[in-house]
């Protein structure tokens, strides 16, 4: 991922944590004897210290609306089967979580909802479910202007789409 450099009062995306507004720039150390510069971000209800170097953080900026466009046909498209193994799985959906894309978050959904149909999404990955498909509501309602229940509603829509696409391949 491109480095990329904000400044205060850029909205921002944190692949785990949501949308938020880059608030200062701030020297921290959270490990003894490791000062680095971190962008501090408020989210709704916290803040989060995301380390400069973002090619670990995940942080971007707030997608365009070409970029939900692209989520619309992703979140309706035939979902990717799942690892059976649950340890793989989750490392797998963790790793592309990470990638901090819009994209990313879109395909993470998607797969985990048609995913749902077939097993129950209880404990570690109905959690991670949840996360991830709050994020991307939160990033959805933000560029399209719209309510979190709005936004929620029509990605549910979508990914009914993407479950009934599924179902007419294997016919």
């Amino acid at each position: 991922m491109p480095s990329m450099e904000f400044i205060i009062g850029d909205p921002v995306v944190h692949p785990q944590y949501g949308v938020g507004q880059v608030v200062k720039l701030s020297d921290r150390e959270f490990e003894p004897g490791m000062l680095r510069r971190y962008y501090e971000v408020a989210i709704p209800g916290s803040t989060v210290w995301v380390p400069m170097d973002l090619s670990i953080s995940g942080l971007r900026k707030l997608t365009g609306r070409s970029g939900i466009a692209r989520c619309r046909k992703i979140l309706e498209s035939p979902p990717s089967p799942l690892s059976e193994d649950a340890r793989y799985r989750q490392s797998e959906l963790a790793a592309r979580i990470k990638e901090g894309t819009i994209t990313a978050q879109c395909e993470v959904v998607r797969d985990l909802y048609a995913h749902g149909e077939h097993r129950s999404l209880n404990g570690t990955i109905g959690t991670f479910y949840k996360a991830a498909r709050e994020v991307l509501c939160q990033e959805w309602a933000a560029v399209e202007g719209v309510t979190l229940v709005e936004a929620a509603q029509e990605i549910d829509t979508l990914l009914e789409r993407s479950r009934h696409a599924l179902k007419g391949l294997k016919t």
